[in-house]
């Protein structure tokens, strides 16, 4: 009888949506194991048993599998960023593909559909537009590190599991060298100086968040500082910092947040150099790019390249053509409306938050966008008894990662849609709404494709197109 503490060893199958490995005894009991990859012999120390499942940790690998790579980053292991860096990429697509599969078969509960190969990204490392940095007290240090390290001041990413725990990132190799460069002489600065790092126990510090983003299709290049309150002269001593030593900085902004959730948003913003924005393009084709306009609250896709993939993808499940009328529900700041609307009639997109609605409007008029229409409304409200859904021939979802609440995936059972295009980055809740999205007998699923927006972890974007029975 397996218990905590025991190790044994373990031959790995798969991996499971959260990129641990799946071994399986000989009487069927399973092993979840981290650290471990599929084709590794592999010593796991069992962490946590339950009935028919335990959890394990890598102690030893006996034989690694013949796809296991030496990853590039130095903080591998340690930060939660790059969890699967070390799996060979063309496997990553493989295990991507089987997570879509798994959720609609198991959670789903649609059997013998075909789905199409990922799609693959072209760069597969520095392709992220925007990087959170977390400032914080409480750096992760080994045991080596404890034994020097005598003042404590991190400015870096998460550990998992550990939240207020800050590994202090010296080369990250998901956004940019610049991006790192940034990174690493805002901490120099602010460490030299003694400033102080928020605290959420006390409620008191100064330093919170660094944002970095960086346009892949402009190279705008924003900084946006997040701080307890405002400070003037450290600031401009900051902002000249980094303009002297990196002229190609855009615009330089210190966000302003007093409250203790944290949140890496500000309610108040003091713009240092430049406009306060930046500019993304995204293109449709060699001839066609829409602009959009990235202020420091902005959502925006975080792999431009990938965007732009993703959005083809829905172009050609949805057949868009000049008759259709197309509802984009949780439209954002309307970078799909905009991306369809040279194909479309019109297309109207709605969205609960008010901040992502102005964008929108901003971004439909720097494109000159005429028949395209932004509404902020709970999606849950639009469509209970708004007989404008009918004017609609065709739909768009792209809910947050929790998916769709099922009063809104019954009242879309019982619609007339000739396509509905549903875009997630979470297969499994997409896999669960569509199971009561089509059990009301009116639609199926056509297509399935998903799509590679983050590399190197086991996040995977999915787009399933629906027609009308």
């Amino acid at each position: 009888m397996i218990k905590k503490g025991d190790e044994l060893s373990v031959n790995v199958i798969e991996l499971n949506s959260e990129g641990r490995g799946v071994s399986k005894l000989e009487d069927g009991f399973v092993i979840f194991s981290t650290g471990t990859l599929p084709g590794d012999e592999a010593l796991v120390k069992i962490s946590k048993k339950k009935s028919s499942y335990a959890e394990a940790k890598l102690t030893e690998i006996i034989k690694p599998s013949e796809f296991r790579l030496d990853p590039v980053c130095s903080h591998f292991g340690v930060c939660g960023g790059c969890k699967i860096q070390n799996y060979a990429y063309d496997k990553q697509i493989e295990y991507k593909v089987n997570v879509v599969k798994n959720a609609i078969e198991r959670i789903g509960g649609f059997k013998d559909l075909k789905i199409s190969e990922a799609v693959k990204a072209d760069e597969i490392f520095f392709y992220r537009n925007k990087m959170e940095f977390s400032f914080s007290d409480d750096e992760w240090l080994t045991d080596i590190d404890k034994e020097e390290v005598k003042e404590k001041f991190a400015l870096g990413l998460h550990v998992p599991k550990f939240h207020s725990k800050i590994v202090n990132i010296e080369k990250c190799f998901l956004q940019s060298e610049l991006s790192n460069d940034v990174l690493n002489i805002t901490r120099e600065f602010f460490k030299s100086r003694g400033i102080s790092v928020y605290s959420t126990k006390t409620h008191t510090g100064y330093l919170r968040f660094l944002i970095i983003r960086q346009s892949s299709n402009t190279k705008d290049f924003m900084v946006n500082l997040i701080t307890y309150d405002h400070d003037e002269i450290l600031m401009e001593e900051y902002s000249d910092l980094l303009k002297n030593n990196f002229p190609v900085i855009s615009t330089i902004i210190n966000s302003i947040s007093d409250k203790k959730a944290q949140v890496a948003t500000g309610e108040a913003e003091y713009v240092l150099h430049g406009p306060g924005h930046i500019f993304e393009k995204l293109r449709s084709s060699e001839d066609r790019a829409f602009d959009f306009k990235i202020s420091p609250q902005s959502f925006f896709q975080t792999n431009t390249l990938q965007a732009e993939k993703l959005f083809n993808v829905i172009t050609e499940f949805g057949d868009f053509k000049k008759v259709d009328n197309v509802l984009d529900l949780y439209c954002g700041a309307g970078s799909i409306s905009i991306f369809i609307s040279d194909l479309v009639g019109k297309v109207l997109g709605v969205e609960l938050v008010e901040d992502a609605i102005k964008d929108a409007n901003v971004n439909k008029g720097i494109n000159e966008i005429e028949n395209a229409e932004f509404i902020c409304s709970d999606i849950k409200d639009f469509l209970t008894g708004n007989e404008d859904v009918k004017n609609y021939n065709k739909l768009i979802l792209d809910p947050p990662r929790s998916g769709l609440h099922p009063k809104i995936c019954e009242i879309l059972s019982d619609t007339d849609f000739e396509k509905i295009i549903y875009v997630s980055c979470n297969p499994h809740t997409q896999a669960r709404d569509l199971q009561i999205i089509c059990s009301g007998g009116k639609y199926k699923i056509e297509n399935v494709r998903p799509v590679d927006m983050f590399p190197h972890t086991y996040h995977v974007e999915n787009v399933i197109s629906l027609i009308r029975k």
